[in-house]
């Protein structure tokens, strides 16, 4: 297959032209990388492999957008790139340099995940755990943020804050001790936390003996 022409696009592309009628379009990064010009030869598989590359362009331009938006855990990101491509190992293959570069994190994602959630949503230990295997985190990275940064009193005084906030709520509506128990005890359940926490920090908020 010879060159016959490379045309230059105004939005950061090019088309190479081959004689066989064949053709390519690349994001000019990729164009300067290999080198072609008009009059060179390339083999089929050359062929092949500069289209490759010109997907893994895509594919990495791609994940980069998605990280400007937010921190991603490799499986959120491998999932996303896997709804717009289907070369899987171009994705992995990309994945795996922006690991290397330390643009995806899944500890660091595990952090900030958990430092938010308790800031904005009270969550428990077991439902910060759940979100997170969701997110495709390793139960060893898991494990050990949470051992790292979520402690017991840290998860008492989290459930405090939000039964005391719930029970404000509720006050004015009910008056019956045990139903408002029941009705805390039953929003912190909802909250993921179990209920030997549940029932001593509700029990606390009303100075209430459940016997």
């Amino acid at each position: 297959m010879i060159i016959e022409r490379i045309v230059s696009k105004d939005d950061d592309r090019a088309i190479v032209y081959f004689d066989n009628g064949e053709k390519l379009v690349f994001h000019k990064d990729i164009l300067y990388q290999s080198g072609l010009r008009k009059g060179d030869e390339i083999s089929s598989d050359c062929f092949s492999i500069l289209n490759q590359e010109e997907t893994f362009y895509l594919i990495k331009q791609k994940a980069f957008r998605l990280l400007q938006r937010r921190i991603h855990t490799s499986r959120e990101l491998y999932t996303k790139l896997r709804q717009k491509f289907s070369e899987d190992a171009l994705i992995k293959r990309c994945l795996s340099e922006l690991q290397q570069k330390g643009y995806i994190n899944d500890r660091d994602f595990a952090l900030a995940f958990v430092s938010e959630k308790q800031k904005s949503k009270k969550w428990s230990r077991t439902r910060l755990k759940s979100e997170m295997i969701k997110r495709g985190i390793s139960a060893e990275i898991i494990n050990e943020v949470l051992n790292e940064s979520f402690s017991s009193e840290k998860e008492e005084q989290l459930a405090t804050e939000i039964a005391e906030k719930k029970y404000k709520q509720l006050i004015n509506k009910e008056s019956d001790k045990r139903k408002l128990y029941q009705k805390l005890i039953m929003f912190l359940q909802s909250k993921g936390y179990d209920y030997e926490l549940s029932s001593e920090v509700v029990k606390k908020i009303l100075k209430f003996d459940e016997d």
